[in-house]
C-alpha cells in the first residue's frame, strides 16, 4: 500500500504504482472529473505517520543529516526513535 496525499492524485504515479504491485490510497483532488474510491480508513493514518516523522526531525542530527554512511544514519535514526518511544 502506498498512502500519499492529493498532491500525488495523477494518472502516472498511479500507474507507477499499480505497475509495482502496490494499492494506492491516494484521494482524488477536488478539480477531478471522475471520483476515485480510496480507503478513508486507512488514509486517516498517514497523519500518524506525518507526525511521527516530524517528532523525530526534531533531533537536528536526522533532520539535517549530518552523517555521510548510512549505516551511521540508520543507527542515530534508531536512536532517534527510541527516545521518541520511551518519553
Amino acid at each position: 500500500m502506498v498512502i500519499a496525499d492529493r498532491g500525488y492524485d495523477t494518472n502516472n504515479i498511479r500507474a507507477l504504482i499499480a505497475a509495482c504491485g502496490a494499492a494506492s490510497v491516494i484521494p482524488g483532488r477536488c478539480n477531478r472529473k471522475e471520483p476515485i474510491p480510496y480507503d478513508r480508513k486507512l488514509y486517516s493514518t498517514r497523519r500518524n505517520i506525518e507526525i511521527t516523522f516530524g517528532k523525530l526531525k526534531e533531533n537536528k542530527r536526522v533532520n539535517v543529516r549530518f552523517d555521510k554512511l548510512d549505516v551511521t544514519f540508520a543507527a542515530f535514526f534508531a536512536l532517534a526513535f527510541i527516545k521518541l518511544l520511551v518519553r
